[in-house]
């Protein structure tokens, strides 16, 4: 798949875990019609009938997912700060969500971003309107459909706003500092701090973490990994940096699933 320009962050079990493909098809596709809020649409289905478990390190990247667990029955909204190093996955069990744009939660709904991270938030507590009943009622596929033509009847006309945006900018030219961020935007740092809480329940720095990291892990599928390494890694204050926001520098997180 042809993956857009702006903020598209990796996957961490489907690009670095062969257990993780060897069980689990994982696909993502790019949705023109709601790709103002949504950077994809993503599934996750059995490749094999035996049930296996999964471990999996899960790396914050500023989305709040809506989350469908199919066979759970069970829809709503999720995302998460800080980064997850045994994150349960169960290879017979059916997934899938739409990918929302870093901001995109608090811009749609018009509530804190603070309500749809580390938790399980459920889509009627946000959007009475949908109907979960009918949803799960359907064939995999079909709901899959439904939920589609849904949200792009929702974002009909919509358009996202500059913090719905930011990421995407950010991506292309990434401030070297919070300093510097702070006067990209022309905000004072206590503003930006407090604005950035609530858009994305994120700190000005642990945006700009998120987004070198991401860098980092794209890179090393683009380019010959030494030079990918050397650029990042041999710089102390980027793994200080890593090590603070992340929880882990990409090193240590390829390292992990090559063991």
């Amino acid at each position: 798949m042809l993956k857009p320009a702006g903020y598209y962050p990796v996957q961490i079990p489907n690009l670095l875990s062969k257990a993780f493909r060897q069980s689990v098809d994982y696909q993502e596709e790019v949705i023109e019609p709601l790709s103002e809020f949504v950077i994809c649409v993503w599934q996750m289905l059995p490749r094999i009938a035996e049930a296996r478990h999964l471990e999996n390190i899960i790396i914050a990247d500023g989305c709040i997912d809506l989350v469908v667990a199919f066979d759970q029955q069970q829809i709503g909204f999720s995302g998460t700060r800080e980064t997850d190093f045994h994150f349960p996955i169960f290879s017979n069990e059916r997934f899938l969500g739409l990918r929302m744009k870093p901001g995109a939660f608090n811009q749609l709904f018009q509530l804190p971003a603070e309500l749809g991270m580390d938790r399980f938030l459920p889509i009627e507590t946000v959007d009475p309107a949908f109907d979960s009943d009918k949803f799960f009622s359907l064939p995999f596929f079909a709901a899959k459909d439904y939920l589609i033509h849904y949200w792009t009847q929702l974002l009909e006309r919509k358009k996202a706003d500059t913090f719905t945006h930011l990421f995407d900018n950010l991506n292309e030219q990434l401030p070297m500092t919070a300093t510097d961020l702070y006067n990209q935007l022309e905000m004072k740092e206590r503003s930006c701090q407090r604005m950035f809480q609530e858009k994305y329940a994120l700190s000005p720095k642990k945006v700009l973490s998120i987004l070198r990291f991401q860098k980092a892990l794209q890179g090393l599928m683009q380019v010959d990994e030494a030079s990918t390494l050397d650029y990042y890694y041999d710089q102390s204050h980027f793994i200080q940096d890593f090590k603070r926001n992340i929880g882990i520098t990409p090193r240590e997180l390829i390292q992990h699933y090559r063991q």
